[in-house]
């Protein structure tokens, strides 16, 4: 009788600590649905009044990308599992002084990769690809996490195209290594051994994906990948952008990303470079900027205070301060 009651109470207890965490994920779900920011919001809506344009990849894919704007060339790489559009607020704010270029990294929104996958090595050789096929000079290349690891092995695999093509590189909320190392804790080095295996398993069993729906937990997730501007609506873009993202690009590319190391290749750039970071970046911390940095020994090192890993969303204007900053340093 007393085993009953103890095995009852330990049941009880566990439905208790259920109930509580449910409760938790609501309320806290329910706060970040509740979050919003007049300027903030008001610039996040993808411009329409955009050129849509596709080129094909050395290897049999393509690639979808927007061209609005005039003046020098800025490109902008989005991260893993994101599109073009989530750099919609940076986009308004620069073109009207620049020709601006996002595209959908391959495999992701409506590119298509080709034969050999979501890959770094395969990404930078797109990059060269862009590069050359709209014949773009003195570009500024701004590469957020994913597409800033795309943007060094850019630069370490293709310098000539660097030096003939390009004119400033910003590495942003990114890192040169995804491996655990010595001085460099938390964010992706921790991850690193989850995302190799993690991605290897969606490759094989894609119906174990999470699916990101419209949902507290869902809004909480994603909500880590912000600091504290984060608002509503920033949230449920990247949620949506993360529902639209294939199994099969996940896995690809959280195996490449776990692969991912340039520490002993990555050195001076020929170009100004900057390398930015929001201080309350949980994915990519300030110690993986710090060391792209110092790899980079040219580079200038910003870190922006109150902000997480969605930078262009969270802090555009300060975001484009810098491209100009970047700019000027060229002239």
């Amino acid at each position: 009788m007393r085993a009953r009651r103890v095995m009852g109470y330990g049941v009880l207890g566990t439905a208790m600590v259920g109930l509580a965490g449910f409760v938790g994920i609501s309320m806290a779900g329910s706060r970040i649905r509740r979050r919003h920011d007049e300027a903030l919001d008001a610039l996040l809506d993808p411009p329409e009044d955009v050129d849509h344009r596709t080129i094909p990849t050395h290897d049999g894919g393509e690639l979808h990308l927007i061209d609005t704007g005039n003046g020098r060339p800025v490109l902008l790489f989005h991260g893993v599992t994101l599109q073009w559009w989530v750099w919609s607020s940076a986009i308004r704010l620069l073109r009207d002084r620049y020709r601006v270029i996002a595209w959908d990294m391959r495999g992701h929104g409506r590119s298509v990769a080709g034969t050999e996958g979501v890959s770094l090595g395969a990404a930078a050789a797109d990059v060269e690809t862009v590069l050359e096929t709209l014949d773009l000079r003195d570009a500024i290349i701004v590469g957020h996490s994913m597409g800033g690891m795309v943007q060094g092995r850019f630069a370490v695999d293709r310098p000539e195209v660097l030096a003939e093509r390009v004119g400033g590189m910003l590495f942003l909320a990114t890192s040169a290594a995804s491996l655990s190392v010595k001085g460099l804790a938390g964010g992706l080095a921790a991850l690193s051994t989850v995302l190799e295996r993690g991605g290897r398993a969606l490759i094989r069993r894609p119906q174990l994906a999470y699916s990101w729906g419209d949902t507290d937990v869902s809004a909480v997730l994603v909500r880590l990948a912000f600091g504290r501007r984060a608002t509503a609506r920033m949230v449920d873009d990247v949620r949506r952008m993360l529902a639209e993202c294939t199994p099969r690009t996940l896995g690809e590319a959280g195996t490449t990303i776990a692969e991912h190391d340039l520490r002993r290749c990555l050195g001076p750039l020929p170009v100004p470079t900057m390398v930015v970071v929001g201080d309350e970046d949980r994915l990519t911390p300030p110690p993986h900027a710090r060391v792209l940095a110092r790899l980079v020994s040219n580079a200038e090192l910003v870190e922006l205070r109150g902000i997480g890993h969605q930078v262009m969303q969270e802090a555009p204007a300060e975001l484009v301060g810098l491209i100009d900053k970047l700019a000027a340093a060229r002239d």
